[in-house]
């Protein structure tokens, strides 16, 4: 006697999440508004909202764009992209990097029993 079983449906394995950060301005070549403590202003987009950052350390800023993304679906992959601009002096911002947040799900089928052959 040996079990017959059937494919049912997929289980999720793993769940890992991917970031790339694509730099498409430069701070040199903008005018940027200083706040009263002598710190640029750079402002981050997301589907979550909008934050504003007084900061020089663009590593503590390239954190807060990955932690400000948050990718919604059930598909295999999910993306979610966040903005980084700089404020300017005329009240404009200009585009310094887009931060895209992919999390990745890995799939294994399942078999239920269905009897005996």
């Amino acid at each position: 006697m040996q079990e017959v079983r059937i494919k049912t449906h997929l289980i999720t394995t793993d769940v890992h999440s991917e970031f790339h950060i694509d730099w498409c301005g430069k701070v040199a070549e903008a005018n940027p508004y200083f706040n009263k403590d002598g710190l640029p202003i750079f402002i981050i987009i997301s589907s979550a909202g909008r934050m504003e950052i007084p900061t020089v350390d663009m590593k503590y800023l390239e954190k807060c764009a990955k932690r400000f993304t948050c990718p919604k679906g059930r598909g295999a992959v999910s993306t979610d992209e966040s903005k980084i601009y700089i404020k300017e002096k005329d009240n404009k911002k200009k585009l310094l990097g887009i931060v895209t947040h992919n999390r990745v799900k890995t799939f294994a089928p399942m078999y239920d029993k269905v009897g005996y052959r």
